[in-house]
């Protein structure tokens, strides 16, 4: 099988839009992932204008982290990419094992910094989440480990929407305003990091329901599920970081470099708390669930009340063989 010029050679994937072939050029061997949109893609139009937007975003964010795309074009009337070969995995399909805290934190910053260069660039992903995070099975030249992948929902500041007024994204990760239908701006990014945050750090979602009207509603009006209850001893910081960044409206979101910050400082603590475990210069005050500080205090004030009763029981004992001795 060929696509234009390359030469199909096997499958790597599949996902809801598309799937990627392995492929090479016919005239001068160069390898390559060709990504060819599906026959039954449901609005001809609107993948079109994806794979464009995905090719577009690739050359206007020139980063690293951004996969890189060579050439575009359609086989049998549907769209088609040549990127770049990556091998790795998601980090959706990572978190079957759970990832030590300092390991999230690095991949973590490192998304941030691919983030940061795309808003630079006027574009916001709008589809931030773990499947479309993929860590490197083997660090690139300069270390990175990172891909953020599939920029086809991204939007391009300054020019028209198409998918305004729908809910582009994932129920999971999107922001208020995208379920409103209002402009969207870098701050949705944001939001989703939140939530991204939570599930690698933490260990869950801020929000989750089965059923999809409830989840939008929760996103909307609900707060969300404190960190603290996740992590018992997360720095205080961190929790108010993440708790702003799920704020309903845009501009209630801290700033990126912020978000960084925070994110290093906590990343230091508990490099710190490794080397010093008495420190543990990482834990905020313990705050154990509600309820649990009284059930304490009544179990232990019998104990010292039966330890001071047998204390002066022992001393009168004393002074009575005392006097008459």
């Amino acid at each position: 099988m060929h696509i234009g010029a390359w030469r199909i050679e096997r499958e790597l994937g599949r996902g809801g839009m598309a799937t990627v072939y392995a492929a090479v050029h016919t005239q001068f061997g160069k390898r390559c992932a060709i990504k060819l949109a599906h026959r039954t893609s449901p609005s001809r139009r609107l993948i079109h204008q994806a794979f464009l937007r995905e090719a577009r975003t690739s050359n206007l964010i020139h980063h690293p982290g951004v996969t890189e795309v060579f050439a575009t074009g359609t086989y049998d009337r549907r769209p088609y990419l040549a990127m770049e070969v990556l091998s790795g995995r998601s980090l959706g399909a990572c978190l079957e094992e759970p990832m030590p805290r300092e390991q999230a934190l690095e991949i973590l910053i490192e998304l941030c910094d691919v983030i940061a260069a795309a808003h630079a660039a006027g574009i916001t992903h709008r589809d931030l989440k773990l499947d479309n995070v993929l860590l490197l099975d083997a660090p690139s030249g300069d270390g990175r480990r990172i891909k953020l992948l599939d920029w086809g929902m991204a939007r391009i500041a300054g020019e028209h929407d198409p998918l305004r007024n729908m809910i582009a994204g994932t129920l999971t990760y999107v922001a208020p305003e995208q379920i409103r239908g209002e402009d969207i701006t870098p701050a949705a990014d944001i939001y989703a990091l939140a939530v991204l945050i939570y599930r690698l750090v933490l260990g869950d979602v801020p929000f989750m329901s089965p059923d999809d009207l409830d989840l939008i509603q929760q996103h909307l009006h609900d707060e969300p599920l404190r960190p603290r209850m996740l992590w018992r001893d997360i720095p205080r910081e961190l929790e108010m970081t993440l708790l702003a960044m799920l704020a309903k409206q845009p501009h209630a979101r801290p700033a990126l470099p912020e978000i960084v910050r925070v994110l290093g400082d906590t990343l230091a603590q508990l490099r710190a708390s490794k080397r010093h475990p008495l420190a543990s210069p990482a834990a905020a005050p313990p705050s154990p669930p509600l309820g649990s500080p009284r059930i304490a205090l009544l179990a232990t004030k019998p104990h010292r009340m039966a330890g001071a009763a047998l204390g002066f029981a022992l001393t009168v004992l004393g002074l009575i063989q005392l006097f008459s001795a």
